[in-house]
């Protein structure tokens, strides 16, 4: 598994699901298709519920897309189609424990293709 928690840097799920600090994020198809059906899968650590999510564009707003995982970390989604040949997404997490603490989290990956 890759870690990437430094700005910048990409998820490339072909590679395996995408580690930001104790967060694990999964993606299917692992090249993330435009206008097609993705399957997320959120692996958070224990005692920790996610209190919010949504797919956002990184570089270019293409609209706010709300993510609503299962309470076994699945969720369905689907964005559209950019007319740029480089258009990166980017999933918000805030997650929240019985304590009350908040942590927001974020993933970026590139649309159609590897991070390259």
């Amino acid at each position: 598994m890759k870690t990437a928690s430094e700005e910048g840097v990409l998820c490339n799920f072909s590679e395996g699901p995408c580690a930001r600090s104790e967060l694990t994020l999964g993606l299917t198809p692992v090249h993330a298709p435009s206008e097609q059906s993705l399957a997320l899968t959120l692996t958070s650590p224990d005692g920790w519920q996610v209190r919010g999510a949504r797919i956002e564009g990184r570089d270019m707003f293409m609209g706010v897309i709300p993510v609503r995982f299962d309470t076994q970390g699945r969720a369905t989604v689907m964005y559209g189609s950019c007319s740029s040949d480089y258009m990166v997404w980017r999933l918000w997490v805030t997650l929240e424990n019985a304590e009350g603490e908040e942590r927001i989290r974020f993933f970026d990956w590139r649309a159609d293709g590897s991070p390259q």
